[in-house]
């Protein structure tokens, strides 16, 4: 089953010369994701009721274009597959003219929030959602980011470091970080003329352990020559997501 819904470009969604920015990009995805999962009865609402929800692992997006303030985005979802843990679930969005925009892939996993422990998932879930085994938007699956020996970086690599403190606007319903503050804390990071100057057409998140309100997080960006960064959340020396941005 590919579910679809159309969103507008509103004056908050938008970067530089007006065009969608990467969080609205995300945000579109991650609601219709729910939206779906509603549909089916496996969403938001049920949550308060049955104490589970999907909780996402990680994100790979790429941008292909950009649609402009007052433009309207079609969004389609679909589950892709599941094994005994994990759901995967693609993403297209297109311009009113019926251009690919932007495609992406994620890895969510259903969780008891109470007992906060995943529930094993089984051929039911194919069957309530309708899964399209046969339509992937990427040719590979998502692979683990691969990380530098932070103790031996080549010289071509800046670092920058910023710590920050969790606020009660970055949480969300199921009481930690919101996945999309994660991608806007990274960019809290990036050295200022990068961030100023260019648009990172590709968007690679993993997250590992899950950050609450009041932790304070350290955030470790690294930038390559290219000025693509890998963006590291750590609390008590620990890692708890990785944000890789590339501009493509």
């Amino acid at each position: 089953m590919i579910y679809k819904e159309r969103y507008k470009v509103e004056l908050e969604d938008i970067g530089r010369e007006n065009k969608i920015d990467n969080k609205r990009i995300v945000t579109i995805m991650e609601d219709i994701a729910g939206s779906h999962s509603d549909k089916v009865g496996l969403g938001v609402s049920a949550s308060a009721i049955n104490k589970k929800a999907w909780i996402l692992l990680d994100w790979k997006i790429k941008i292909l274009k950009r649609p402009a303030y007052n433009e309207y985005i079609d969004a389609s979802t679909w589950s892709r597959k599941s094994d005994r843990l994990c759901a995967f679930r693609d993403f297209e969005l297109y311009d009113q003219n019926g251009e690919l925009c932007a495609i992406g892939t994620s890895r969510w996993l259903y969780m008891d929030l109470v007992r906060r422990r995943p529930i094993i998932l089984d051929n039911k879930m194919n069957d309530i959602y309708g899964t399209e085994t046969e339509k992937n938007v990427f040719d590979e699956e998502i692979k683990k980011i691969e990380l530098p020996d932070l103790d031996n970086l080549p010289d071509n690599i800046m670092v920058t470091e910023k710590p920050y403190l969790i606020q009660r606007r970055d949480i969300d319903i199921n009481g930690h970080l919101h996945n999309v503050s994660y991608l806007e804390a990274a960019l809290e990071a990036v050295p200022e003329d990068i961030y100023k100057n260019v648009d990172f057409n590709y968007i690679r998140i993993e997250y590992k352990k899950e950050i609450m309100q009041n932790d304070n997080i350290k955030i470790k960006c690294l930038t390559d020559n290219n000025y693509n960064c890998l963006v590291i959340f750590e609390t008590d020396n620990k890692m708890n997501a990785v944000v890789e941005l590339k501009l493509l």
